[in-house]
């Protein structure tokens, strides 16, 4: 029994934040001959592949990073990118979005 509550409690804290990659959704309100390119990442470690650290937020900080860059500008073209690499202790996972800015037609 204190197995079974102690397994849910620890796949409780491991639930992340959802997050919601709102893009452009009409093309004719955005000036698609000056795009640029923004990119974003956040990490996360897993020390000796058990104990999280930073985990659970690691989609949500990339992508606000990514927002903060847009400057008010609408984006499109999102995409992610997830990568490891192992570390002497644990894990580091690397979340990566890029996406195009876009400035609202005139």
């Amino acid at each position: 029994m204190i197995i079974v509550v102690l397994l849910g409690v620890s796949l409780l804290g491991c639930s992340g934040t959802p997050v919601k990659l709102a893009g452009v959704t009409k093309t004719d309100s955005i000036d698609r001959t000056k795009g640029r390119q923004i990119s974003s990442s956040a990490s996360d470690f897993q020390l000796l592949l058990l104990i999280p650290i930073n985990i659970n937020s690691r989609h949500e900080r990339a992508f606000q990073d990514l927002q903060r860059q847009t400057g008010g500008d609408q984006m499109a073209d999102i995409k992610i990118t997830e990568s490891w690499a192992y570390a002497f202790v644990g894990t580091m996972h690397t979340t990566t979005i890029e996406a195009t800015a876009y400035p609202k037609a005139p």
